[in-house]
């Protein structure tokens, strides 16, 4: 399915974990770390298929859930995505990469652009690798796993991302902003949240993104001016 894409773009909402940063697999690794010591295996094709993009939580649940027929107590719950946490930040700060051409992009458009990052991923994980990144000023405020209830598909994450462009002086509809994301996941919730959206095959195959208004192979392929200029171009 190719779709066009018209209108111009006043702001911008990035999804962190498989855009920004190339850690898909990391989680996918944790996920199966921590699960084991309690008793849980996760097939890496269950995972890639059905929690992908969504939080800890979410994940967690549902694979808990799968294996036990419950889902797990909080106070367990909570215990798995703080062994998550703390594997997750060792691996960060022995050096995650981000994907080539996030950087640029996102320097390219920050100046230009209100922005903001909405994601499942913890607070503390997105500002740190800003930090190490030096983009943490690029963007005017973060949505991550601990504002929202219900992670995506749910639209949850970019309608609060919606409502803080607003209050940043945003004047625009949810038409006007483009989201990126890598997982048909978020490219539901966005689309749900009324907002457009670009998809980068970083995780899935292309052919299975196609529900976006415009698919790329990767972000080094998208230029600002598709950005800024968008004028009726079908998917890459």
């Amino acid at each position: 399915m190719h779709v066009t894409v018209s209108g111009k773009t006043e702001a911008v909402l990035f999804d962190f974990n498989g855009v920004i940063i190339d850690d898909e697999r990391v989680h996918l690794e944790l996920f199966q770390d921590v699960l084991s010591r309690h008793g849980v295996e996760l097939d890496e094709d269950v995972y890639w298929r059905e929690f992908l993009g969504m939080d800890d939580r979410g994940a967690f649940a549902g694979a808990w859930t799968q294996a036990f027929g419950q889902p797990p107590g909080e106070e367990h719950l909570t215990g798995m995505i703080r062994e998550k946490a703390a594997l997750y930040r060792k691996r960060l700060e022995s050096g995650l990469p981000l994907y080539e051409g996030a950087v640029n992009l996102i320097r390219a458009l920050s100046s230009r652009l209100p922005m903001g990052i909405v994601s499942g991923a913890l607070r503390d994980e997105i500002r740190r690798t800003l930090q190490i990144a030096g983009l943490e000023d690029s963007f005017r405020f973060i949505v991550s796993a601990e504002d929202t209830l219900r992670g995506k598909p749910d639209p949850e994450g970019y309608r609060i991302g919606f409502d803080l462009l607003k209050q940043s002086g945003f004047s625009g509809t949810p038409g006007d902003v483009l989201v990126i994301e890598d997982s048909v996941q978020g490219v539901e919730a966005a689309q749900s949240a009324g907002m457009r959206t670009f998809a980068v095959g970083h995780t899935y195959p292309l052919p299975a993104l196609s529900r976006a208004d415009r698919v790329f192979p990767h972000i080094r392929t998208i230029r600002p001016e598709d950005i800024l200029n968008p004028s009726d171009k079908t998917n890459v």
